[in-house]
């Protein structure tokens, strides 16, 4: 219990170190929030505090195109990293930058996105890699069809995402790869409840994934998904609760269960519990809500 006390105490004090950091800016801080996620693994072995886990988002916002943050842990080394995001008018178009600062190796990464009417262009940056911007990225959508090529600097090499309809029912997305494997995925609606999607490689049938979602009612739908390559079937139930919430349970036989429940807003409670296939005792539950102030 000492040892806890002591660990608890050293978490507390970077973790008030590290707002003091965010609101101790010269400038007007407002509607500063707390993002909390505490976990414990192996809940059937009894409540034991070395197996319990949180991370916290602390983010502040300086002004309407600026705000500033740091992510903490439990960890022998809390602060993990602080971040600023900020936007600002450039030409005719929007800059947003998402730029985080790794407090384990001082490095700084991120996305840049310039947005302009229909057309986006991200850069993907990185102090530690070679070319300091790793990927960029450029987008263009319209009624029914999207483009979405990607200059990987590193590899001098380009992928393409690209998805159109092909009618009321059915649209059709293709992603080829750097190194030239491809995907194609297919989604149809059969009816007003049901819907069918399929993947697959490229054309190799053989490779398919096909998941069918079903709804049963207002407020039940399955989502049965079966792998041709493996002959593996899996299912999902998702029901609608009060309030805008939702309870989502994944069922892999032999492998897992998943039960999530998820808010109707990051400010509501969401929930987790994890399990292998059969062994409750060793399920990995967490529970997180952001607040703000």
């Amino acid at each position: 219990m000492k040892m806890f006390r002591l660990h608890m105490q050293s978490f507390a004090t970077n973790f008030v170190l590290a707002h003091a950091l965010i609101v101790g800016i010269d400038a007007g801080v407002s509607n500063p929030s707390v993002s909390i996620n505490v976990g414990h693994s192996k809940i059937g072995s009894g409540l034991r505090m070395d197996s319990v886990s949180g991370d916290f988002k602390i983010e502040s916002q300086i002004s309407d195109d600026f705000s500033v943050g740091a992510n903490v842990d439990t960890s022998s080394s809390p602060l993990k990293s602080v971040f600023a995001k900020f936007t600002t008018k450039f030409g005719g178009g929007d800059v947003n930058s998402d730029l985080t600062l790794d407090m384990t190796d001082n490095s700084i990464s991120g996305d840049i996105t310039y947005s302009d009417g229909d057309n986006t262009l991200k850069a993907a940056v990185d102090s530690n890699s070679r070319d300091v911007v790793n990927s960029v990225e450029y987008s263009r959508s319209g009624a029914g069809w999207s483009f979405k090529p990607t200059f990987n600097l590193g590899g001098s090499n380009i992928a393409l995402d690209a998805s159109c309809d092909y009618s009321a029912d059915t649209s059709l997305s293709v992603s080829v790869g750097a190194s030239g494997d491809s995907t194609l995925s297919v989604d149809h609606k059969l009816d007003s409840s049901t819907g069918v999607n399929v993947q697959m490689a490229g054309t190799n049938i053989n490779s398919a994934v096909v998941e069918v979602t079903r709804e049963i009612d207002s407020a039940n739908s399955v989502k049965p998904r079966f792998d041709v390559a493996s002959k593996k079937l899996t299912a999902s139930w998702v029901r609608k609760l009060g309030n805008g919430r939702t309870l989502n349970v994944a069922v892999d036989p032999k492998k897992s269960v998943d039960i999530q429940m998820a808010g109707s807003s990051a400010e509501d409670w969401a929930a987790s519990v994890s399990a292998p296939w059969g062994n409750f005792d060793d399920a990995d539950v967490s529970v997180g809500r952001k607040f703000n102030f």
